[in-house]
C-alpha cells in the first residue's frame, strides 16, 4: 500500500514558485529547489518525477495565484475607475523600489526569454498568461470606450509595456510616470 505524501503540496509549489522566480530555471540547484520546497530528494522524484516538471507546475501556479490576483483587478469595477485598477498593476507588481540585486522581474518573463524559445510547455503557458492579463486589460479599457476595436488595440499596447517595463526594472531603470503614459496610450 502506498505511504500518503507527508507533505503540503501548494506550500511546496510556492517554495519552488519562489526559487525558480529568484534564480531561474537553469540557476536553480536541486539542493537549493529541495531546501526551497521543504522536501527530501524522494519526496521530491515520487511527487514530481524531474526539476523541469516541478517548474512547469510552479508555472501554473503563478498564472493561478499571482495573474489570477492580476486578473481581478484589473476587471472588478468595486475596485475603482478603470486607469486606477491599470496603474495599481503597474505599481505593485513592477519591482522597481527593491535593491536591484532583489528585483526578480516578471516570472511570465522570465520564462519567456529562458525556456520559452526551447520547451513548447513553457511557450503554451506563458502565453496563455500573457493572454489571461491582455483580455482583462480589454474589459477593463472597454469599461470607458464605445470602440471595442481600440480598447483591444490600446491592451495590446499597455500588456507589451508592461511586460518590457518588468525586464527593464531588472537594469536599475527609475520609476516612470506610468498615469501620464497610458493616458497618453488610452487617449480617444
Amino acid at each position: 500500500m502506498a505511504r500518503p505524501r507527508e507533505f503540503d503540496n501548494d506550500t511546496a509549489l510556492e517554495g519552488a514558485l519562489q526559487i525558480f522566480w529568484e534564480n531561474g530555471f537553469s540557476a536553480t540547484n536541486l539542493p537549493d529547489l529541495l531546501k526551497a520546497m521543504g522536501l527530501t530528494r524522494g519526496s521530491f522524484y515520487k511527487a514530481y518525477g524531474d526539476k523541469r516538471s516541478v517548474y512547469l507546475e510552479a508555472l501554473k501556479r503563478y498564472d493561478e495565484c499571482y495573474v489570477g490576483q492580476t486578473v481581478n483587478r484589473l476587471t472588478d469595477a468595486r475596485l475603482g475607475p478603470p486607469m486606477d485598477r491599470i496603474l495599481t498593476m503597474f505599481n505593485n507588481n513592477i519591482d522597481d523600489r527593491a535593491p536591484l540585486k532583489n528585483r526578480r522581474g516578471c516570472l511570465i518573463c522570465n520564462a519567456m526569454v529562458e525556456l520559452a524559445p526551447s520547451d513548447s510547455d513553457v511557450a503554451k503557458i506563458t502565453s496563455g498568461m500573457w493572454a489571461r492579463i491582455q483580455n482583462a486589460l480589454t474589459l477593463n479599457l472597454q469599461e470607458k470606450m464605445k470602440d471595442k476595436s481600440l480598447a483591444s488595440q490600446q491592451a495590446t499596447i499597455i500588456t507589451n509595456l508592461y511586460f518590457g517595463s518588468q525586464a527593464v526594472s531588472k537594469t536599475g531603470a527609475s520609476t516612470p510616470d506610468w498615469r501620464g503614459i497610458i493616458e497618453t496610450i488610452t487617449m480617444p
